[in-house]
C-alpha cells in the first residue's frame, strides 16, 4: 500500500479525464512542433505508470539512476527562494534517512513498472556511466529509441557545452546560457562515513542491485 500511494500506481476515478487531457496536450504539442516524439521529463514513476495505461501512447522509459549516497549528499544542501536564478521556492535540506527511504521506494516503483511493461520498453542508465562516457551511453539510448544521437554524444564527449532546452519550470540550470556535462562524485570524499552508512542501512540492497556496492 505504501508503494502504491507514493508512486501513484493506484489510479483514481478521475483518471479517465486526466488521460483525455493528457493525450490532447500531447497531440497539440506534436502538431505545433512538427516533431515525432515528445520527451516527458517527469521524475515520478506514478506519471509513467499513468501514461502506460493511456491508449495511443507508444511510451519508452529511460530510468536514470544515481548512487543514492550521492543523491543524499546533494539533498543535504538547502537553497533560499530566488526567482531570478530559477528557484521558485525555498529548498529545505533533506535528511539522509528521508532520502534513502524515498530513493528506495521510487526505484522500487520503477522496478514494478519494468516488470509490467517488459524490458523492450524500459532502459536503465546509470548517472555515473553517462557522465564517464556520454558517447557510448547515448549510442545505447539512440538504439533503444531508434534515433541517431551520435552527434550529441560526440559533442558531450569532447566537453562542449549545450544550450538548455526550454522548460516552464525545473532545475535552476535551465536559467544559464550553457550547460557542460560534469561528473560530480564529491560525496565520496566529503560525505561523512556515518551518513553513508546510515543510507546503506536502509537502501543498501538497492545500491547492490544497481552495482554500487
Amino acid at each position: 500500500m505504501l508503494l502504491k500511494s507514493i508512486s501513484g500506481i493506484g489510479l483514481g476515478p478521475q483518471f479517465e479525464e486526466y488521460s483525455l487531457h493528457t493525450t490532447r496536450l500531447f497531440a497539440t504539442m506534436l502538431s505545433y512542433s512538427n516533431k515525432e516524439m515528445i520527451v516527458d521529463s517527469s521524475k515520478l514513476p506514478g506519471r509513467a505508470i499513468a501514461l502506460s495505461q493511456m491508449p495511443g501512447i507508444d511510451m519508452r522509459i529511460i530510468h536514470l539512476v544515481r548512487d543514492g549516497r550521492g543523491v543524499a549528499w546533494s539533498l543535504l544542501k538547502g537553497y533560499e527562494r530566488d526567482a531570478k536564478s530559477g528557484l521558485q521556492k525555498e529548498i529545505k535540506p533533506k535528511s539522509v534517512f528521508r532520502t534513502a527511504l524515498r530513493w528506495s521506494i521510487v526505484n522500487m516503483a520503477v522496478e514494478y513498472l519494468s516488470r509490467t511493461l517488459g524490458p523492450e520498453r524500459i532502459m536503465r542508465v546509470r548517472y555515473e556511466d553517462f557522465t564517464s562516457n556520454p558517447a557510448a551511453t547515448l549510442q545505447q539510448i539512440g538504439s533503444f529509441l531508434e534515433l541517431d544521437l551520435s552527434q550529441i554524444g560526440s559533442s558531450l564527449q569532447r566537453g562542449e557545452p549545450m544550450g538548455p532546452g526550454h522548460q516552464v519550470a525545473g532545475n535552476r540550470l535551465r536559467m544559464t546560457s550553457s550547460i557542460a556535462l560534469k561528473k560530480d562524485e564529491s560525496w565520496q570524499t566529503r560525505m561523512p562515513v556515518s551518513q553513508q552508512l546510515s543510507f546503506q542501512r536502509l537502501g543498501g540492497w538497492m545500491l547492490r542491485r544497481y552495482g554500487y556496492l
